[in-house]
């Protein structure tokens, strides 16, 4: 049993070495164990991705409105990369300038773009999960 869990792929080969060459109670389980930890996984990076999302969004809004009675050549190197990484996209080859000038330059040039769309990965409850685990009983 502890040979099927550590194995990175359940295959044939694993179920021999182990002395085990049918599919019993042990394989299920060891095959639920894995399913089960490759969705927290997706959970925690999807969670992680959200996270990154926001956190961008809220030094986005911050710098906003510390600008919003500012006049251009008072903004800070901070506030105007605050601003240009939440409209940068995925698609940008650019680095994101270094020097104040450069900043302001890029970001009169990205400006106008529309904000980006909202995440399209759901929350989901942690309750759902209970609903899917499966009792595996010895026969």
């Amino acid at each position: 049993m502890k040979n099927l869990k550590e194995c990175k792929k359940l295959s044939a080969g694993a179920l021999f070495k182990s002395g085990r060459a049918w599919l019993g109670p042990e394989v299920l389980e060891a095959q639920l164990h894995r399913s089960m930890k490759k969705k927290q996984r997706e959970k925690e990076l999807a969670k992680k991705k959200m996270e990154e999302k926001d956190k961008k969004k809220q030094a986005y809004l911050k710098a906003s409105s510390e600008i919003s009675e500012l006049e251009e050549s008072k903004w800070s190197v901070a506030q105007l990369k605050a601003l240009i990484n939440y409209k940068r996209r995925k698609t940008d080859s650019w680095q994101q300038p270094k020097t104040r000038a450069n900043l302001l330059n890029k970001w009169a040039e990205i400006k106008h773009r529309e904000t980006p769309p909202p995440s399209p990965v759901r929350n989901e409850d942690d309750s759902s999960d209970k609903e899917n685990i499966i009792d595996v009983v010895p026969v």
